[in-house]
């Protein structure tokens, strides 16, 4: 199964600070092993599908091969083992901000013209982040919108968070794998 990984700079956890072993040339990275139980949030190596990811949006994306037991969790799959195989070149400015005014842009197709007045500030706050390199908080906040202007809210923010994820899948995924 082909997973995913955001990381800070310099292939850095962005909650642990763990440094990943680089993936070098066409030669993955080393594994990287936990023992004992695994556990969503607490123990194990969290990973992203391809709809996990706008939920995890950070500086690098990875593409990571897992090996060993696993669990699903509510946005990713916790794993025994993973190595980064290769960085994901696509992800990156310019590519991130286009992402980023995607959302806003899908925001406010969803809203229309008639939208409320809290929900246009949001939509403001959205577009300032994009503009201003908050790519993950400008994702997060366009799904914000969408989920207050809709009658049902949690389905709806999670129907943007698919959108969003299917969207990085598509334009930094599609050119690397035909």
């Amino acid at each position: 199964m082909v997973t995913y990984k955001f990381l800070a700079k310099g292939a850095r956890g962005p909650v642990s600070g763990f440094a990943w072993p680089r993936a070098r040339g066409n030669a993955p990275g080393a594994w990287v092993e936990v023992e004992g139980p695994l556990t969503q949030c607490a123990h194990g190596v969290h990973v992203c599908r391809t709809f996990d990811l706008a939920h995890w949006i950070h500086d690098e994306l990875w593409e990571l091969e897992v090996d060993g037991d696993q669990i699903e969790g509510t946005d990713c799959i916790v794993v025994r083992r993973a190595r980064l195989v290769r960085r994901i070149a696509a992800w990156g400015a310019p590519a991130t901000l286009k992402f980023a005014e995607a959302c806003v842009e899908h925001a406010v197709a969803y809203v229309g013209a008639a939208a409320a007045v809290a929900v246009r500030e949001l939509l403001d706050d959205a577009r300032f982040m994009a503009t201003n390199g908050y790519v993950a908080l400008s994702a997060f906040t366009a799904a914000l919108v969408v989920s207050r202007a809709s009658d049902d809210a949690a389905p709806a923010y999670r129907r943007e968070r698919a959108w969003q994820s299917a969207c990085i899948a598509d334009r930094m995924l599609a050119p690397q794998h035909p």
